[in-house]
């Protein structure tokens, strides 16, 4: 339907961050879909855009936007020596069940082979069920629990086709 930012059978494009234009829905997503986890180990746990911006610039971060130009979600990542770290992955609530965040994660995955390393890697809040169940579905298993924070650490480790790309 036209003008419904739909995704599901429509055009979407992923490019790299531009600051002035994403960060402030980037910052809206982490407070409204990643923190409200966070706050039920660390209560009152507050993260300000200065600290958010730096810890962006850490990383590189892709944000999907709809056939509209609406950022639809993003996703930060780190390159390690051995693994690709995902920082952050966040997609707004009308976006959520299209297969956005299968395209982020499978777009990490291909990064890390692109970067020749064979693990990808990501936090996950104990109590995000939801989040738990769609990295699992992805092939993401447990391998740390941190009792500290309540969270876990999930890895993949990845095998390149023989053409090397998914």
């Amino acid at each position: 339907m036209p003008g419904s930012g739909r995704l599901k059978g429509g055009m979407a494009m992923l490019r790299k961050r531009v600051p002035k234009r994403d960060d402030r829905v980037i910052f809206e997503l982490v407070e409204k879909e990643l923190l409200p986890f966070a706050r039920e180990s660390i209560p009152g746990l507050q993260v300000t855009r200065p600290e958010l911006r730096k810890r962006l610039r850490g990383c590189t971060t892709f944000v999907e936007l709809t056939a509209g130009r609406q950022a639809a979600g993003f996703i930060s990542l780190r390159a390690g020596r051995e693994r690709l770290t995902v920082e952050l992955l966040a997609v707004r609530p009308k976006y959520q069940g299209q297969g956005l965040g299968k395209r982020l994660m499978r777009y990490a995955e291909r990064k890390a082979l692109l970067l020749k390393l064979p693990e990808v890697v990501l936090w996950v809040d104990e109590s995000n069920e939801r989040a738990r169940r769609f990295y699992h579905k992805l092939g993401y298993s447990p391998v740390y629990y941190d009792p500290n924070i309540r969270c876990y650490l999930l890895s993949k480790q990845l095998v390149p086709q023989v053409d090397g790309i998914f």
